[in-house]
This record gives C-alpha cells, sequence and structure tokens, in this order.
C-alpha cells in the first residue's frame, strides 16, 4: 500500500508532468521567438536572415494594411511587412492586433522588411473541431486561427519537406487543402483528423491522424494517449489515498 507521503509525491510528480506537457504541446513551428518591434530597429542585423536562415514571430497591431505593404507596430516603432501573399491576411483589418512569424531582412538603405510565412490573430485564437464546408462558407473569419477538421485522404503528395494533401468531407464533398510538415504512413483513401493553422486557405498541420471514428477515446478525448494517461495516473493516487481513510 502507498503510504500518505509516497501518494502525495506522486501527485505532485503527476503535475509537473502534466505542466511539462502543456507547455510542450503549444510549441509550434507557426509561433517562434517573439520579438519586440523595437528591439528589431535598434540592431536589425542581429535578426536578419539574409546571411544566416532564421525565422522569428513579431506581435503588433496591423495599422496599415494596402496593396503594397503592411506596417505592424508596437511601443511607437513600426515595421514594414510584405504583403505578396495577401491571401495570408484575409479577413484582418487596420487596428487588429496580429502574430506575424517569418523572415526579416535588413536593408542598410532602404527599408527593413518582415516576409510572413504566417500570420495569426493575436491572442492566439483556437476555432476546436469544425467541419470543411463551414471554413470554406467564410475563409476570411477563420484565416490565422487554429481548427481541427475531419475527412478523407483523396489526394496526397510530397515535396520540398512536406506533403500537400488534399482532404474531402464526405456529407458535402467540400475540400480543403493541407500542408502536413511531418512523417506518415497514411494513404489516400483514409479518413483523418486534422489539426493545425488555417492561414491563406491553406490548413498548416504538425498533428495529422487516422480518424478512427466516436467510438476512440482519443477523438472524444484530443490528446488522451497521454496527457490523460498521465491525469489517470493522478486520479488513481487519489483514489488509493482516500481508501486508506
Amino acid at each position: 500500500m502507498l503510504k500518505k507521503g509516497s501518494t502525495a509525491r506522486l501527485v505532485t510528480i503527476t503535475l509537473l508532468l502534466l505542466t511539462c506537457t502543456a507547455s510542450l504541446t503549444s510549441a509550434s513551428m507557426f509561433e517562434l521567438e517573439i520579438v519586440p518591434v523595437l528591439k528589431i530597429m535598434e540592431d536589425p542585423t542581429i535578426y536578419d536572415s539574409t546571411m544566416a536562415y532564421r525565422k522569428i514571430s513579431v506581435v503588433g497591431d496591423l495599422t496599415e494594411i494596402d496593396k503594397r505593404s503592411a506596417l505592424i507596430s508596437e511601443g511607437g516603432q513600426s515595421l514594414k511587412v510584405d504583403v505578396t501573399k495577401a491571401e495570408l491576411f484575409s479577413g484582418f483589418s487596420p487596428g487588429d492586433q496580429a502574430m506575424v512569424t517569418g523572415e526579416f531582412r535588413y536593408d542598410p538603405i532602404g527599408d527593413d522588411i518582415m516576409y510572413p510565412s504566417y500570420v495569426l490573430h493575436y491572442p492566439v485564437q483556437d476555432i476546436g473541431e469544425t467541419n470543411i464546408s463551414t471554413v470554406n462558407t467564410d475563409t476570411a473569419f477563420n484565416n490565422g486561427k487554429y481548427l481541427t477538421v475531419r475527412g478523407e485522404i483523396t489526394c496526397m503528395d510530397y515535396s520540398m519537406g512536406r506533403y500537400t494533401i488534399t482532404i474531402t468531407e464526405n456529407s458535402t464533398q467540400e475540400q480543403m487543402k493541407v500542408f502536413y510538415y511531418g512523417a506518415t504512413e497514411l494513404k489516400t483513401g483514409e479518413a483523418v483528423k486534422v489539426s493545425g493553422l488555417y492561414n491563406g486557405g491553406v490548413l498548416h498541420s504538425e498533428d495529422l491522424a487516422k480518424d478512427r471514428g466516436a467510438l476512440s477515446i482519443s477523438t472524444l478525448v484530443p490528446g488522451f494517449s497521454f496527457l490523460a494517461g498521465l491525469i489517470a495516473a493522478g486520479g488513481m493516487a487519489i483514489l488509493l489515498s482516500q481508501r486508506q481513510r
């Protein structure tokens, strides 16, 4: 039988593991090191990706968006943002707070520019599970937010370190393009559940898994396989403690 001291230690360890797990799962290629605009302006060469390839994230207010460029401002300082990929900014308006993740390029005789790979609403928004048809009905509203969809893989290609996948919603035949950054053994025709950042009409994902249906506990409770296992261990420890009384 577990002593009270042992039980308390087990519960404490469980809670610490849960905290660490939550921190790890929040890490994402879409949200990198946040660098204040003022810090970039003070020493732009440090963050210049021209000589050493790197990506950073910048958070601020979109004070200007037009066909030529956008401005993201913070603390009275502004940074020019390239809008060649105009679809990344769909649904954003001047005054919106955003996170821009991409490459900063320093130009000593011209304008310093941030070239975005992703543009997110900030604070970060997660819609949760939704339908492909619902997203397609209002792409601007869903742009720059995290979401989860289900569907069938109807097309799948691998190139340049990523999979380009077409997911089809069976009930409506609505489709969504997915860029999946990772390894998988899934094939065309399989039902999947995909979570990621919807930006520029594409669902950018680091989480692609086979959809095992409503009877799967991992479907009912996302992340159950590891996270809920830790919770269950903590619950068992508490129950054992209560039985000793």
